[in-house]
């Protein structure tokens, strides 16, 4: 192997295990060197995400232009430029950014052979429902969902039912082929447009007595009912039941939207900026770091205990009441206790027996948040949570669904 090309890939490695340490300016001595001796992909986009955690962000921008000019095909280095418009503030340059991504992945989502599929029941049923729920509305571009036969989602929705029925609580596989297996596993994207709206948050609330809880180190909870205007709520359920963003399944049965998949817009980065305003000096160098929304399966279980990558979540509940069959459940379980100062992000982040064992070993106390409607639960994002058990009614447009956002301080 020649030896430039074996440099560049020690250096590149030995940069990976500094940044996943969190030690960025050592990585950024070693990744500098790189691209100056040789144009790098993926050694550039590494030097913008260090710069980025390192909160130079004119310097993470130029490095993530050149990365994307370079090969405007590459997805790492799209999602690296969107992630830097985004902290600098520039919205519309970020959404752009996350939209052409978004589109990059689907191109390069490789295809099997004959069209045939092994993908989780859950996410197939997911699909088949809101498949019907857009066609029902009328509202689609005929062209986008030609492919996709209406006479067969009934039977296609049946047939997923009975099998997640008779798992008994466990989110199992199924194999798909055939005319409709593409639909199941990957069907037509479509994203709603919105319209700019006057505000996003309800003006009613009052966040005084959040700022002072944030301020004194105090409740490391607040719940914030009545969170969204009307309107921006409207936007937002329109959004996600008629998005077709919803990519990524989980073993636990629900379905995740991410930026990466198109799960990007105008409203979400509204709401992020004026409940940065609302919260004041208390929340002064945060920023909006990452973001995802969760569509779940009644049957199936919600998320597993975890801690977020954040100095603080929002948890936003977006589903309507009616559609919770019981009141006093269905919200989050947030305990107060975080994960020791030597756990990694996927020690705290991924639940199991090991979370549970330093819960009980530290006699943690946990406290439950019933399910409403446009409620937001604000909180400390290392502190360990996860979904509580729920009951919500049948049928696509019931489905328990949420919107996580994550803020981080601005180094």
């Amino acid at each position: 192997m020649p030896e430039p090309f074996w440099h560049a890939t020690t250096a590149v490695c030995e940069a990976e295990r500094l940044m996943h340490a969190r030690r960025f300016e050592s990585a950024v001595e070693i990744l500098e060197n790189v691209v100056e001796r040789e144009a790098h992909l993926h050694a550039t986009c590494m030097l913008a995400s260090s710069y980025l955690e390192l909160g130079e962000h004119d310097r993470a921008l130029r490095h993530a232009s050149v990365a994307v000019e370079s090969e405007p095909s590459s997805v790492l280095a799209r999602d690296v430029l969107a992630k830097v418009n985004l902290a600098r503030g520039h919205y519309a340059s970020a959404l752009s950014d996350f939209d052409i991504l978004a589109a990059l992945c689907r191109e390069q989502r490789p295809i099997p052979i004959d069209n045939r599929y092994s993908i989780p029941a859950h996410f197939a049923l997911h699909n088949v429902e809101q498949l019907d729920h857009i066609l029902t509305t009328g509202n689609y571009d005929e062209q986008a969902f030609a492919g996709v036969f209406t006479e067969e989602l009934d039977s296609l929705r049946r047939r997923l039912t009975d099998v997640i029925d008779g798992a008994n609580g466990v989110a199992p596989w199924v194999s798909v082929h055939g005319r409709s297996s593409r639909i199941l596993a990957d069907p037509p994207y479509v994203k709603v447009s919105e319209e700019k709206l006057p505000s996003y948050l309800n003006p009613g609330v009052d966040y005084e007595p959040i700022q002072q809880a944030i301020s004194t180190g105090g409740q490391k909870v607040q719940v914030i009912d009545d969170f969204l205007a009307a309107a921006a709520l409207e936007q937002v359920q329109k959004f996600c039941l008629e998005s077709t963003v919803w990519r990524h399944p989980y073993k636990f049965g629900y379905v995740g939207g991410f930026p990466q998949d198109g799960f990007a817009s105008n409203s979400l980065f509204a709401i992020a900026k004026e409940l940065l305003t609302a919260l004041g000096d208390v929340v002064s160098g945060y920023q909006l770091a990452q973001w995802w929304g969760f569509a779940y399966d009644t049957r199936l279980p919600g998320t597993d205990i975890h801690g977020d990558d954040a100095d603080f979540s929002l948890n936003l509940w977006i589903t309507p009441d009616s559609a919770n069959l019981d009141p006093t459940t269905g919200g989050l379980v947030i305990w107060d206790e975080t994960a020791p100062s030597d756990w990694s992000f996927d020690d705290y982040n991924s639940g199991g027996d090991r979370v549970r064992q330093f819960l009980q070993r530290t006699n943690a106390e946990s406290n439950t948040i019933p399910y409403r409607a446009n409620r937001a639960v604000l909180f400390e994002g290392h502190l360990f949570h996860r979904t509580d058990g729920f009951t919500f009614a049948p049928g696509f447009a019931n489905r328990r669904r949420s919107v996580t956002l994550l803020f981080r301080r601005k180094r």
